[in-house]
Order: structure tokens, then C-alpha cells, then sequence
């Protein structure tokens, strides 16, 4: 560079370290076009865009970076660092593996691919690519802290506390690490060195509620029901949203004999970007049911594991990303060097399903399966009994599916729950019964119904959901509530009993035949009276495509068609960008602002009832329409979740939807002729009805 080009790039990166991204990315745009193809600039840039939330923007800048450095590695790092934050996990691990073959000694490549295999759910894969990053640099405290994590999830516990003690001992200042020990710890039964290590980690942080939670645990194994109860009391006063916190209390307090209950307490909604607390991470993971509530990101400390020494309804930390957050450089940068990585929230523990759910299939021959404690002793690593599980659900054997699902999660002596209670074994009437809504907004959905199974036994049941999806879920069946809170709960109770949504296929009804059928989820039919205006004339067809471009792209063949009206039904902020960008975004009618404001999918769930056809990926809006029985084009990729099958056009969950199934990943260039030609046919159908 030359002088005055030095000075430039010093006052950016002075503007970068201070927040002022936007000046920043002015000057830095000034350098490029003054001297095109320099890295480090175009490094900085995608690094800019990613810090101030323009991923699209990001991904545009590290695209033209790889192209224009096709064998500099980490300019695919920093392709796949964007396509990570647009949660495309597939794609960003090519760009990494693609990073790792240009150089074989790169650390940053190794570790960010099993972050990548790690949010797929390929725990094995994951392992493989940290111990090949730390064989390159056994210092590497982010790769020991996700490969520790890695270890909890495909319980191998021993190695996992051996990676925690090598982290104490790396980063004796992280309360973290103290605290994930001290929870393996207890979880061998080695009751005093986990509250030794409980206590070293609130030395470091005194406030560290799940510290003082795993000292109450300590107590109760020994037996000290009244020191447990004192530690179970703080760690309520410290984190008073902690519904799991309550329970155990109560139970202590239950078994002391103690005649004042404390108050109930309020379960939080997450906000749409929310990280955890910053006081670190949980000691606890959420593994019984697939989640993936998506679109959560947000910087996290060290990784802490899954054991039953933290009974808590947190998610676990996430896997390290690949947004590298270290500072500009104040000088002519050198080789560019590996980055210190952000954290996501909770991890994706839903991999993609290869296998798929025929709706020809709803009543198989009964074919023989293996008892979910068979399946355990086969020894089988989670993945692999996950997609046994997936693979027997694709053939309609349903009870050995879904009992493998069930193997393929932790021993149920260990498996966290994200409350301390008794397990409902779905045979018992409980007194009360409190089903967890774990997973993403779809899976939510999609098992919802099986909350009027428990309406129709007259189980006294309670939904304990995130606040902003209490109103959608709460228009499934009125005899069961849905709350954010365990309000009105007795926790003391001997007879109340817990389980996740997800279960209740295992317990209740495992053929989907048994199931209740479309529509079962209602919509607020004053919501319904008040967007009636909201149609469009024509052939109404609502489009929504979860902020992938290359679909909404495929959308454009429906908006050349004559008499159809389009309508977005996405709430995103990106949205309106992302139309103003393609040829027809002018054509697509708006939702406005404050839609859905007061609660997930609550008026589109009342607009889709005046729409013709609702045509979107594979998202909750599909799930939202195949709930309320409004017919619906789904477009699903070559790797589809499970409930949309492999092969068949429709959906053995989902009635009124009709797939249309893409043959490559991120390429909807050969759906886009079917949807328009499906679209064309039903209004036609409609027009010829009418006359």
C-alpha cells in the first residue's frame, strides 16, 4: 500500500474497533475500488456486513472474495463464515473442507468444518475434524471446548471430563469450565469433587445460578435435604426464571415437610435473536426432542455438557461459528490469521433426514423391530440410531421409529429434562401433566395435535411453551392450556409428570392414522372477519421463502402468470429488501408493519384462509397451512426433513400440501416451471368452478 493508502486502512480499522462500522465500510470500499483484489479490505468488509447484520451483504462481498482468490483458503473461510450465518450448514461446510484441502495445516478450517457437522448432527464427523485441529495445535482452547461438548452428546463422558479438567487448567479464569466438570462429576457420583469444582466456579463468578444449582444437587445425593434446599433457594433468587430451579426447590421443601410453596415463577419468551444469559453457558442440553428453532446466533462462552447433574430447561451452548470477530489491524496486514470465533445459541440438533414418510404407507405390514433397550444395546452412536429410526419411519413402521428416536437420545438416567419431574410413561393418569414444547416452530406444529389426544383421555395437561407462541399453539385444543409460566401449577405435587411434545407420537398414537386430522389448528376469527380486506383480487397466492433468494427467484415464473395476485407472507425485516431486488417485487402485495406483532404466525394463520394457494419452502409457514387444511405448494430440497417424505408429491401429515421436490441442494432453477404450472392449474380449476 502505499502512503497514503496506510493511513486510510489505519483510520477504518480505528473506525471499526470503534463501532463505527458503516464509516468504515466507506473507507474500505474507497481502498477497493482504488486498488481492487486487495484480501485483507475484502476481508474486513465481509467482517463489517457481518457485524452490522447484513448477512445478504456479506455473502455478496465474500463471494467476489473467493472468486477473486480462488486458492487463498481463508477467503473460503469467509464464504463459509457468511453461508453459516444464513444457516446453510451444508453449503458452508464445502467452503470449509474446500479451505482445509488448499491447506491441510489450516486450524481454522478444520475446527469451523466440525462446527459445521456438529450443528448436522454428525457428531462422529465432528469429532474427527477437532482432533485433527488439535493435532495442529493442542492449545486450541475453542476446539478442546466443542470437542468436549461433542464427547457429552455421544456419551463419552470420561473423555469429556478430562477435555473440561485440560480446560480449567488452560483458562483457569472461565467459570464455565469448572462448572461443566463439576456436573460430569456429579454424574459419575463423585459428589464432593463436583461441588469443589461448583465452588471454584463461584469464586470466579458469585452469581452463577447453576454453580449454586449443582451444589444443591451435591447436597441432596448426600443426603443434606436442608443445605440442598439453602443452595436450591439461591440459585432461585439468582435466576428467578428458571422453572426447573422452582421444581427442584419445591421438591426439597415437599420432602422436608415445609408448609410455605414458593411462588410460581414465569418461563421468558426468547427474543427472535436472543443469545443466552451473558452470564455463560447452561450445564445442560435439551436432547429428547430435535430442535431447531433457526435464525439464533449470538456470542457464547465456553461449551459446558449434557449431564443429569443439571436438570434445567435451558438449551445447551452452541458449537463455536465461523464469524470471526478479531479486531482490524492498524497495519499493513500480513497472512491473514486465525480467528477467535463467535458463539451460536442452541444447537441445531435436527440433522437432515434421508428418509422419508410415504403417505402410501399408512398402513404397513407389520414388519418385526428391536425394543428401544435392544436398539440401546447394540451400541449404535446416536446419528446411527437416529437414522434407523428415520429409516423405519420411512417405511411406515412407526412404533419401532419412533421408539428408536426415543433410543437415539441420552439413557434415561442420564437424559436431561428440562424439568426434574417423573416421566409420563403414557400409561398412567397423572394428576397433572406438564408437556414441554421443545423443537422448532414446525416440529411444534406438526406434533400439536396430539394435544387433543390428551383432551379426549381427560388428562389435566399444560403446554409450556415460549411466550410469543402461546397464542398460535393455544388455538389447538381449548381444553389444553398453554402457558409461558407454571402459574397455577402444585409442583409439590406426588402425581404431576413431564414430557416433550415429541414424545407423545411413542406414547399416545404411533401411526399418524390415529392422528388428528387437518384443520386443527383454528385461527381468531375476528383476525379472520378483520384481513378479509387483505385479498387481492385474482387468483390469490401467498409466497413465502425463509429468506432464501434462490427460491424466492423461483417465484418470479408465478408472478408471469395471468390473473395471479401475490402475497408475502414473510414478517422478516430482510424481506422487503430481498423482493426490491428481484424483477418483480413491485407485483407482491405487503403484510405492512406490526404483522404478527402479537404473537408467531397469529394473523397469518387468519390470512391464509382467504388466500387460494399458499407456495413456500419447506418452513413453518408449509406447516401453518397443512394445520389449517388450506391447500399449499411446498417446495423441498433432496435432503428433506422427514415429514415430507423422499419420493411421494404429498405428505402422509399434511393432506391439503402438494410437494415439489428439487433434485440439487440451494437450486430451485428446476421447481420453478412445476410450481407455475401447478399454480396455473388451480386457477384454472377455480375459474371453471365458478362459471
Amino acid at each position: 500500500m502505499a502512503e497514503d493508502e496506510r493511513a486510510a486502512f489505519a483510520r477504518a480499522t480505528a473506525l471499526h474497533r470503534e463501532g463505527r462500522v458503516d464509516e468504515a465500510l466507506e473507507v474500505y470500499q474507497g481502498l477497493l475500488k482504488a486498488r481492487p483484489g486487495v484480501f485483507e479490505v475484502e476481508r474486513l468488509i465481509v467482517f463489517a456486513h457481518l457485524q452490522a447484520g447484513r448477512i445478504k451483504d456479506a455473502h455478496a462481498a465474500a463471494r467476489r472474495a473467493k472468486h477473486g482468490h480462488p486458492k487463498n483458503p481463508h477467503a473460503h473461510v469467509l464464504l463459509g463464515a457468511t453461508l453459516q450465518a444464513e444457516h446453510k450448514w451444508e453449503r458452508a461446510l464445502k467452503a470449509f473442507e474446500a479451505a482445509a484441502r488448499l491447506d491441510p495445516g489450516l486450524v481454522e478450517a478444520r475446527y469451523l468444518a466440525g462446527n459445521m457437522h456438529a450443528n448436522l448432527g454428525r457428531h462422529v464427523e465432528a469429532l474427527a475434524c477437532f482432533d485433527m485441529a488439535l493435532a495442529l495445535d493442542p492449545r486450541a482452547v475453542e476446539v478442546l471446548a466443542n470437542l468436549a461438548q461433542v464427547r457429552v452428546r455421544l456419551g463419552q463422558s470420561v473423555e469429556a471430563l478430562a477435555d473440561f479438567t485440560r480446560l480449567a487448567e488452560l483458562q483457569p479464569w472461565e467459570p464455565a469450565h469448572f462448572l461443566a466438570k463439576g456436573a460430569l462429576l456429579h454424574e459419575f457420583g463423585r459428589s464432593t469433587e463436583a461441588a469443589e469444582a461448583a465452588f471454584a466456579a463461584l469464586q470466579l463468578k458469585p452469581d452463577l445460578a447453576d454453580a449454586h444449582f449443582l451444589i444443591g444437587q451435591t447436597f441432596q445425593a448426600a443426603g443434606d435435604l436442608s443445605a440442598a434446599r439453602e443452595a436450591y433457594r439461591i440459585a432461585l433468587a439468582t435466576a428467578p426464571d428458571r422453572p426447573a430451579f422452582q421444581v427442584a426447590l419445591a421438591s426439597i421443601e415437599r420432602d422436608l415437610g415445609d408448609g410455605e410453596m414458593p411462588a410460581p415463577v414465569s418461563v421468558p419468551a426468547a427474543a427472535p435473536d436472543a443469545g443466552l444469559p451473558p452470564a455463560g453457558p447452561e450445564p445442560a442440553e435439551v436432547s429428547r426432542a430435535p430442535t431447531d428453532r433457526g435464525n439464533l446466533e449470538a456470542p457464547q462462552k465456553a461449551a459446558a455438557p449434557a449431564t443429569a447433574a443439571a436438570e434445567t430447561a435451558e438449551p445447551s451452548p452452541a458449537i463455536a461459528s465461523s464469524i470471526p470477530v478479531t479486531e482490524p489491524p492498524a497495519c499493513d496486514p500480513g497472512p491473514p490469521a486465525v480467528a477467535t470465533a463467535e458463539r451460536d445459541l442452541p444447537l441445531d440438533e435436527r440433522q437432515p433426514d434421508t428418509g422419508s414418510l410415504p403417505a402410501e404407507a399408512a398402513s404397513p405390514e407389520p414388519q418385526p423391530g428391536l425394543s428401544p433397550g435392544e436398539v440401546r444395546g447394540e451400541s449404535l452412536t446416536p446419528q446411527a440410531l437416529r437414522q434407523r429410526a428415520v429409516d423405519a419411519l420411512a417405511a411406515g413402521r412407526w412404533q419401532e421409529g419412533w421408539d428408536g428416536l426415543e433410543a437415539a437420545a441420552p439413557d434415561a438416567e442420564t437424559a436431561q429434562k428440562p424439568l426434574p419431574l417423573p416421566h409420563w410413561d403414557g400409561v398412567e393418569k397423572p394428576s397433572a401433566l406438564i408437556v414441554t414444547a421443545e423443537g422448532d416452530l414446525a416440529d411444534l406444529i406438526l406434533f400439536g395435535r396430539l394435544l387433543r389426544l390428551l383432551g379426549d383421555r381427560r388428562i389435566p395437561a399444560r403446554l409450556l411453551a415460549q411466550a410469543t407462541d402461546v397464542p398460535l399453539l393455544s388455538r389447538i385444543d381449548a381444553r389444553i392450556p398453554v402457558a409461558s409460566d407454571l402459574a397455577g401449577v402444585d409442583v409439590r405435587d406426588a402425581g404431576l409428570r413431564w414430557t416433550p411434545l415429541a414424545s407423545l407420537p411413542r406414547l399416545m398414537s404411533p401411526d399418524p392414522g390415529g392422528w388428528p386430522q387437518a384443520p386443527y389448528l383454528l385461527a381468531d376469527p375476528a383476525r379472520i372477519a378483520r384481513w378479509r380486506d387483505m385479498r387481492p383480487d385474482g387468483f390469490a397466492v401467498g409466497i413465502a421463502w425463509d429468506g432464501d433468494r434462490t427460491l424466492l427467484a423461483a417465484f418470479a415464473a408465478l408472478a408471469s402468470l395471468d390473473g395471479i395476485a401475490l402475497v408475502s407472507l414473510e414478517t422478516r425485516p430482510e424481506a422487503e429488501a430481498e423482493l426490491a431486488a428481484t424483477g418483480f417485487g413491485a407485483q407482491v402485495a405487503r403484510l405492512g408493519p406490526g404483522w404478527d406483532g402479537d404473537g408467531t404466525l397469529i394473523d397469518t394463520a387468519a390470512l391464509i384462509q382467504h388466500l387460494d394457494l399458499v407456495v413456500t419452502g419447506e418452513g413453518p409457514v408449509a406447516h401453518l397451512a397443512g394445520a389449517r387444511g388450506r391447500p399449499g405448494l411446498v417446495a423441498v430440497g433432496p435432503v428433506p426433513h422427514w415429514c415430507w417424505g423422499k419420493d411421494a408429491g404429498t405428505s402422509a401429515f399434511y393432506p391439503s400440501l402438494a410437494l415439489v421436490r428439487a433434485e440439487r441442494a440451494d437450486d430451485w432453477s428446476d421447481v420453478a416451471p412445476d410450481l407455475a404450472t401447478s399454480v396455473a392449474a388451480s386457477a384454472s380449476a377455480q375459474r371453471a368452478a365458478m362459471r
